[in-house]
């Protein structure tokens, strides 16, 4: 940042905020830091659990330290956020035909929103922008979105799954996270016009730096793979030399999905702000690398623990409440495993020092923003 203080950099902002043009909806540059402390800054937060903080407390959560940053440090306190949040776990960007018709058939209700720790695909992430408009007297009134979305349109195992076609994987990426994605850019730009769009990338799950004893424990512990192939890839021989093998084919894996997705949704923010004077979507990209991924020694996403149960802060909590969830659902198209993997679905999210370590980025980023060129004449 320039150096001046911030408030000092609010006031001149604030001061100049007529001088911001008009653009295809509105606002063509969202007016995130003005700082008109006579109304609240809405802060809205959509996607899926990668967004809504799989795991974590509220307070942990990096939306949540974003938001307090913005109040505390951006505002000096001056201003009131208001933070809501549609965010769940399993949330697709749109329903998908054939899981569409089997919910409407089963008679279940695809707008009905469930404990945002079951990782359910319904309410979808478009629906969620649909309902949190609703809440708000305009569309106007937003001045933040914080959005992910597209994993659970490919699907996590894909992403890590060295035996699918690498041709397959990378249509998968391309139609969820570009196609998909450019149609969610479209519909959010359009129902809150003033608002900054943040999208926030995804991260590598495992790379060759994991520990093959916690990622076969996670596989055939946790998941409860068959007991014959348990023994064939875990015992002491096979262990170092399959799961080895394995490893280094699904970090090759993991690390394409994280180089695609990026260059899939960039390209999809890229046609958004084409539409406008001034870019109106930016892209945060995962502080997680291969060095603190799942199973590393510095592991910035959840893990299990001694006894190979999920160390995440809301695992008793899912011990609980997926079973209630998975038993008001009328098909139980997710498979017969849902509520187990239900329990164990804040694994390879984001932990604390994960969370922590997204928050940075993200500030780093509307820093980077509020001092871009296009604030420049704000700061005459």
């Amino acid at each position: 940042m320039i150096n001046v203080s911030r408030r000092k950099f609010l006031e001149q902002i604030g001061a100049a905020a007529g001088l911001l043009l008009m653009g295809r909806s509105g606002l063509s540059f969202p007016n995130l830091f003005l700082s008109d402390s006579s109304k609240p800054f809405e802060m809205l937060v959509v996607g899926d659990s990668h967004i809504s903080g799989q795991g974590l407390r509220e307070n942990d959560k990096f939306y949540y330290l974003v938001k307090e940053w913005l109040r505390r440090d951006v505002f000096g306190a001056s201003r009131q956020v208001n933070l809501k949040v549609k965010a769940h776990s399993g949330a697709r960007i749109d329903l998908h035909k054939e899981e569409l018709e089997l919910m409407l058939k089963a008679g279940d209700d695809i707008n009905k929103f469930h404990h945002p720790e079951a990782n359910l695909s319904q309410p979808s992430i478009l629906k969620q922008i649909d309902f949190a408009r609703k809440e708000y007297e305009t569309g106007e009134a937003v001045d933040l979105v914080m959005l992910s979305g597209g994993i659970t349109d490919v699907l996590v195992a894909n992403t890590i799954n060295p035996f699918l076609k690498e041709k397959k994987v990378r249509g998968l990426i391309h139609k969820y996270c570009n196609e998909s994605m450019l149609k969610l850019l479209e519909h959010t730009t359009d129902t809150f016009p003033n608002a900054l769009v943040v999208v926030i990338g995804y991260f590598p799950i495992i790379s060759t730096k994991s520990d093959v004893n916690k990622i076969s424990r996670y596989l055939f512990k946790a998941v409860k793979f068959p007991h014959q192939l348990h023994f064939l890839l875990t015992n002491g021989i096979s262990k170092q030399l399959s799961m080895k093998i394995i490893r280094k084919k699904i970090a090759m894996r993991s690390r394409m999905w994280v180089k695609e997705s990026n260059s899939e949704i960039r390209e999809a923010i890229g046609k958004i702000n084409a539409e406008f004077d001034k870019p109106k979507v930016i892209f945060v990209e995962s502080p997680i690398t291969e060095d603190n991924c799942y199973g590393t020694k510095n592991s910035m996403l959840w893990e299990t623990d001694k006894d190979n149960l999920p160390e995440d802060q809301r695992y008793s909590e899912r011990k609980e409440m997926c079973p209630k969830v998975f038993a008001e659902l009328k098909h139980h198209h997710y498979g017969k495993m849902s509520i187990r993997m239900c329990e164990l679905a804040a694994i390879a999210h984001p932990n604390v020092k994960g969370s922590t370590a997204f928050a940075e980025a993200i500030k780093k980023s509307l820093d980077r923003f509020s001092d871009s060129p296009y604030y420049g004449i704000l700061r005459r």
